[in-house]
């Protein structure tokens, strides 16, 4: 379905249209819209089928908009819809930092997601002059971290995450709304905050976008990295020239958590990059 298509459908909607009332038409309308804006992903869920992503998005960008009924659209939100699509920088922001080429990432299609991931993250590194080494190191997180290339979004609900005030978690609500997320399954209000402020999107009122943008999440893991931003570790002080302490880099993004799995994934991965 084209914008044309979409706006002619949502031009349609005056009186509020309760969710369970929505055609496929309109739901797949919908979809398309939130995907232009990175709330769904445009190659996985623009599908005409309202499950929980689309109800997700459609709550999410209710709320961006300070508008109630999450359960229905409206011709005022139709046209908000629009709006956003029509100036998207006027919605999620406008990047403040040098991103890949975008490219598709589909739940399930590791192998494809594998190639088309480490062939961004790759780039990405080495135009921050980074080594074969810590370019493996990274690498070896993503694998992890996405689960083989198969998800950008943490598989539990994040309810684990409710309350932490070491992540900044502290409003109710917010260990759902910052759970894991990209291919280094950023959490939390204050590392989502932080990244509103480095790349200039507005990653702590949408977060989901993280997910459905393959190329942010890749400059996400990469300069996050790089500069220490997650845990205060830096990868250079585990993998430099004079070193590859593969087991402790693990302390960049979580202690020890699978330290010496992703330590001998990175070893795989050096060997590809040779």
């Amino acid at each position: 379905m084209d914008l044309m298509e979409v706006r002619k459908i949502l031009n349609q909607i005056s009186d509020a249209v309760p969710s369970q009332q929505w055609s496929q038409e309109l739901t797949t309308a919908i979809q398309r819209a939130l995907a232009e804006l990175y709330l769904l992903n445009p190659y996985d869920d623009v599908d005409g089928l309202l499950g929980s992503r689309t109800r997700e998005a459609w709550k999410f960008f209710k709320d961006a908009t300070n508008q109630a009924g999450p359960d229905m659209i409206e011709g005022e939100s139709a046209g908000q819809l629009m709006q956003a699509v029509d100036n998207p920088f006027a919605f999620i922001g406008k990047v403040t930092v040098t991103l890949q080429s975008d490219f598709a990432f589909q739940r399930r299609q590791r192998q494809t997601n594998r190639e088309n991931s480490a062939e961004a993250i790759i780039k990405a590194a080495k135009a921050q002059q980074l080594t074969k080494a810590q370019i493996a190191y990274i690498l070896a997180s993503a694998e992890h971290e996405s689960d083989s290339f198969n998800t950008l979004e943490e598989y539990s609900a994040g309810d684990q995450y409710e309350g932490r005030n070491d992540l900044g978690n502290t409003q109710s609500g917010d260990g759902r709304r910052f759970k894991g997320r990209g291919y280094v399954q950023l959490t939390g209000r204050r590392n989502y905050t932080k990244y509103t402020e480095i790349t200039g999107i507005a990653l702590a009122n949408l977060p989901i976008i993280l997910m459905n943008w393959p190329a942010l999440s890749v400059f996400v893991i990469v300069d996050g990295m790089t500069r220490g931003i997650y845990t205060g570790r830096r990868l250079e002080e585990f993998v430099n020239s004079s070193k590859e302490d593969f087991y402790n880099a693990r302390q960049v993004v979580n202690g020890h958590d699978r330290a010496e799995k992703i330590a001998d994934q990175a070893k795989d991965w050096l060997t590809e990059l040779d």
